[in-house]
């Protein structure tokens, strides 16, 4: 359905006064990001990372036929995917070289199946994968029934009472280490993400930054703290709402911070967890969520 049907179908009515809402709704609103509790342990996403680099060192062949595209209204896909290093003709870096792996509802039987001779290293790392996947999901279902309180039946959008329960994608990345050459360009480029909501759960180096006025707007850099995550809103609440809802999307980006002077570029890894409204297809195009590359007010 479109946007506008999924407003209707779940009965999204505008939101209320922001007063009625609790801590995330608030901060939403001054920050556009909260900080939140998670159960997850900076431990468990250390270790999640370690067994991922032992799987690309080791299993790279049975990673890559873990891809399969899952929804094919933007392409999202689950599985692991290998993206290497760009230089522009100029001499400046555009692309980390990098490993991404996505977790997602409908790959769990899938990968079960399809892994259930593989090796014990990578059927751990996708078990342990899964369950951080379900905490994080856990987590944020808590935090969107919570926002309902202002955003009538926000709950229903992405958690569906009849249908398809929910999609969500968990992103590992490992992003390579390696020697500068040149100028480089951020390890993430400014965008509005494209799901609905997203938990930026963690990363073991600085850098994740947002701004809550968008392209033109201060930008605040947030540290990965011991038990907690970010919380943040994404281009479908923006397309399903319109200026029915105080909450806008957040601009962000990672900016690659290094001690001045150096060569070499450390490993870095990070763990998010999107959000999507599995009944919503809501066209979102790159103008969207890439703005800057289309209006020169912003560029």
């Amino acid at each position: 359905m479109s946007s506008a049907e999924a407003r209707h179908f779940y009965e999204l009515s505008p939101a209320t006064n922001p007063e009625n809402g609790g801590a995330v709704d608030r901060q939403l609103l001054e920050q556009g990001i909260a900080r939140i509790a998670m159960t997850v342990s900076q431990a468990d996403f250390s270790e999640l990372s370690q067994t991922f680099d032992a799987c690309i060192a080791e299993t790279p062949d049975l990673l890559l036929q873990s891809y399969h595209i899952v929804d094919s209204r933007l392409s999202n896909s689950a599985g692991y995917v290998r993206k290497e290093q760009k230089v522009n003709a100029a001499g400046r870096q555009i692309a980390d070289p990098k490993g991404l792996m996505h977790f997602s509802e409908s790959a769990y039987t899938r990968w079960q199946q399809q892994f259930k001779s593989a090796p014990r290293l990578l059927t751990r790392f996708l078990e342990a994968g899964f369950d951080i996947q379900h905490s994080l999901l856990h987590t944020a279902r808590q935090h969107i029934n919570d926002l309902a309180t202002t955003h009538p039946n926000l709950s229903k959008l992405y958690f569906p009472p009849d249908g398809p329960r929910s999609l969500s994608f968990l992103r590992v990345i490992a992003y390579d280490s390696y020697d500068v050459t040149g100028t480089y360009a951020d390890v993430a480029k400014p965008h509005f993400d494209i799901g609905g909501v997203t938990i930026q759960a963690y990363a073991d180096a600085a850098g994740f930054w947002g701004a809550k006025d968008g392209p033109r707007g201060e930008r605040t850099h947030y540290d990965t703290a011991p038990a907690g995550a970010y919380l943040f809103l994404g281009t479908e609440h923006a397309k399903v709402y319109g200026d029915d809802s105080y909450l806008k999307p957040l601009w962000h980006g990672v900016d690659r911070i290094i001690p001045e002077g150096q060569t070499h570029v450390p490993e870095r890894h990070a763990v998010i967890l999107f959000v999507d409204a599995p009944a919503v297809n809501h066209g979102i195009t790159e103008r969207d969520t890439l703005p800057h590359l289309y209006d020169e007010q912003v560029a």
